[in-house]
């Protein structure tokens, strides 16, 4: 994974972390028979570097609790997590 060096906005986001990731989540839903696709960003922030599978780990945990708890998912008879694409990867340290 290719780590950049993080601007303010990530800086700011990231709460002192020392990693930042931006990771892409594709949910499928079912309401009756239609069916449809929603990708949700998420951010996982961390003090170590995280491999691939540590944060793919992570990304699902935060977007289950969002399925979980966000109102716009409580009218779905399902709503999985069919795909996760990390997106970027950022270091506080990197120039």
């Amino acid at each position: 994974m290719h780590y950049y060096p993080m601007n303010e906005v990530v800086r700011e986001q990231s709460k002192n972390h020392g990693f930042s990731y931006m990771v892409i989540v594709n949910l499928l839903t079912r309401k009756d028979t239609a069916e449809d696709y929603i990708n949700t960003n998420v951010r996982a922030n961390s003090d170590t570097k995280l491999e691939e599978d540590e944060l793919a780990q992570k990304a699902a945990n935060v977007a289950q609790g969002l399925i979980e708890t966000h109102p716009k998912f409580a009218n779905f008879d399902l709503v999985q997590i069919v795909g996760i694409t990390f997106a970027s990867a950022y270091d506080r340290e990197r120039e």
